[in-house]
């Protein structure tokens, strides 16, 4: 049998006491050369004994002893290499080699490479030594040549170089992973590439574009951006891209006055040829960070590069608009409107993300108050927003606003259903009322707070093709809205002006709950058949008006109008992601984008416009369970599935290898 003698345990403590001097040597004692020498000597004669005692070994062994010991012999010899790659890392070892005099950075690529190289040559063989000796042990001269366990030898000296092995794979994973940090990052692939809403801007403008960046000549950030409109260009053909350099290029950076490395000009030509100087062009602008690292931050300008560029355009398309949205009803945004002794009936909620987005879109946003509503709509206003007020119009306000229907204008409501507005007259002209009774849904919703009120945190994906809906339909498979406190809408026939017009509107149910979905008529968060019912809910609708005729005899623009019995798809949410950044949007991803651009009668413009802004990852009640199960039950099996499948594969192999060592004995 096999057995450990004092100079089988000398051998290998000889060994594993070289390998941590000359560790300790490498790493910790490099400020006390006079320390690090001796230590290293040291471990050089420890290891050299090692080895002298394994060459012996070797020299006496027979037959199956000797396989085992050119294996072990093998494993020693690989620490000599693994010895002498660390050694010409050293400044004598440089010289040796001739690189003496290489400049930092080629020596520390070096240094890299070879302290990599020896460090998996040593485990690869310092691993499997020690799983053979600790597992065969010492032979003595009586042992008859059939006892000597080769085949178990060998196996464990596999698996110490497995493990071995392992460890090299993420001490090198580790190390790429920190060199290439930064020049792998392929969040911004789909950055450096326009969206379908610039592209449309673009292809609409009768004059090309022509895109002056004024970067360093030699910048990463540059690079990103140009390819960017490199790639604008291919796609629509009126895009060229020009790089300066801003000091020299200093009378070019003084006419579009660039103060900054960074600055990106839109220069737009003029439709009319014949005008000249500042009436044949039109221009504009937008900075960016040169240092990568600042613009690829979740705050940085590189990550939405597309909407950067689709705002600027749309400045160069035509001039700057009016959104009114109106205040005094406890709007979300005019909170501070709403008196005090009903305040607490309604939770906190905010609209910066609207009022952000408006002003994306060229918008400039105004307020519209009551005295003024009760008298009439500006001239100039584009649209009139009304984001859920949770107290009533007045009769004028509301009869302002079918006027202002009537002359062709554009209007969007969001109902709080538990809030007290009331759409009156104006039922007639959308064709729709209000079921202020929430919806609820027990299988598509987010479970927020573990409670049964998170059921009316619905979750949707129903999108019409509408343009106001646009890119939610094209995303509906993969993206759904949050319906936080949603009623639903009934569709009713038109009456009052709309009804007694030649052509009625056209009305389209854009947004509808999941058809689990149920409307909550008792409060008690909980479906009780047969009252409640499970359907496909309306909740948005988007109505047009007919067609008017102006004194000339032509049709005039027709009246455009939104209605959502959700207010919160406008509000404020402020929401963390999987990487633990904190970010602001709204519970309807896109639709108030979209929704503008129907309204103000740029739908040819509507589309997705690309950013690399963390998104809020919703997972319903049905997805949790299933990652749930995945985790705690299948992944589990199937590990011990795998081990279970080896083992029986080894038992049945391993009678065939004894019986085949026992005929070749």
């Amino acid at each position: 049998m096999a057995m450990n003698t004092p100079a089988k345990l000398w051998v290998r403590v000889s060994l594993l006491v070289s390998v941590a001097l000359l560790v300790t040597a490498r790493r910790t004692l490099e400020a006390v050369p006079g320390l690090a020498k001796a230590l290293t000597v040291i471990a050089v004669l420890a290891f050299l004994g090692g080895l002298g005692a394994q060459v012996w070994r070797w020299l006496k062994a027979t037959n199956k002893r000797k396989q085992a010991e050119t294996t072990l012999l093998a494993c020693f010899l690989g620490l000599l290499v693994a010895g002498v790659m660390y050694y010409l890392t050293t400044k004598s070892g440089l010289a040796l080699i001739g690189r003496a005099d290489a400049t930092p950075k080629s020596a520390a690529k070096f240094d890299t490479i070879m302290t990599i190289g020896w460090l998996i040559v040593g485990l690869c063989s310092l691993l499997p030594t020690i799983f053979m000796e600790a597992t065969v042990g010492e032979w003595t001269a009586d042992d008859p040549d059939d006892v000597v366990e080769f085949q178990r030898t060998r196996e464990m000296g596999v698996s110490g170089l497995t493990i071995a092995l392992a460890a090299a794979f993420l001490m090198v994973t580790c190390n790429v992973a920190k060199q290439k940090n930064v020049r792998k990052d392929v969040s911004y692939f789909k950055t450096s590439s326009p969206g379908d809403s610039t592209r449309k801007i673009v292809e609409s403008m009768k004059a090309p574009i022509k895109v002056l960046m004024f970067f360093p000549e030699v910048n990463e950030v540059g690079e990103e951006v140009r390819g960017y409109f490199q790639e604008l260009g291919r796609q629509t053909g009126k895009v060229t891209v020009e790089r300066y350099d801003r000091l020299v290029s200093a009378q070019l950076a003084q006419k579009y006055q660039v103060q900054r490395d960074g600055t990106v000009v839109l220069v737009r030509a003029g439709d009319d040829a014949s005008a000249t100087g500042a009436a044949a062009e039109k221009s504009g602008k937008f900075e960016i960070d040169t240092d990568f690292d600042k613009a690829r931050r979740q705050t940085g300008k590189l990550r939405i590069l597309d909407q950067t560029v689709n705002t600027e355009l749309l400045k160069l398309v035509r001039e700057k608009r009016k959104a009114y949205l109106t205040v005094g009803h406890g709007e979300i945004n005019d909170p501070d409107s709403l008196p005090a002794q009903v305040r607490a009936r309604f939770p906190d909620a905010k609209a910066m993300v609207i009022k952000a987005i408006l002003g994306q879109l060229n918008y400039e946003v105004k307020t519209l108050p009551t005295i003024d509503l009760n008298r009439e709509v500006p001239a100039d206003a584009t649209l009139v927003m009304a984001l859920g007020p949770k107290l009533p119009f007045e009769a004028g306000e509301l009869t302002t606003l079918a006027g202002y229907l009537d002359r062709g204008g554009r209007v969007l409501i969001a109902v709080d259903p538990q809030g007290d507005f009331e759409l009156g007259p104006l039922e007639g002209y959308f064709g729709v009322s209000v079921d202020r009774h929430l919806i609820h849904d027990d299988k598509n919703y987010t479970p927020e707070r573990g409670q049964p009120t998170d059921k009316m945190l619905a979750l949707t994906n129903g999108f019409s093709s509408h343009p106001a809906t646009t890119s939610l339909s094209r995303g509906a498979a993969n993206q759904a809205i949050l319906l936080q406190t949603s009623g639903a809408l009934i569709e009713k026939d038109f009456s009052g002006p709309a009804a007694a017009a030649a052509e009625k509107p056209k009305r389209t149910i854009i947004i509808r709950s999941m058809s689990d979905a149920w409307l909550d008529l008792d409060g008690n968060h909980a479906f009780d058949a047969p009252a409640e019912k499970r359907d496909r809910y309306s909740i948005g609708a988007a109505i047009e008006g007919p067609k008017p005729k102006k004194p000339d005899g032509t049709d005039g623009e027709p009246w455009r109008a939104l209605v959502f019995a959700d207010n919160d798809l406008f509000a404020d949410r402020l929401f963390r992601t999987l990487t633990g950044q904190q970010g602001l949007d709204t519970n309807s991803r896109t639709l108030p984008d979209d929704s503008i651009r129907w309204l103000g009668g740029e739908e040819a413009f509507a589309g997705i416009v690309n950013t690399e802004k963390e998104n809020e990852v919703r997972q319903t009640k049905r997805q949790q369970a299933l990652w749930f199960v995945a985790t705690t039950l299948f992944v589990p099996v199937l590990v011990v599935g795998l081990g279970l499948a080896y083992a029986l594969s080894y038992r049945r192999r391993r009678p065939l290898a004894v019986a085949k060592m026992e005929k070749t004995s």
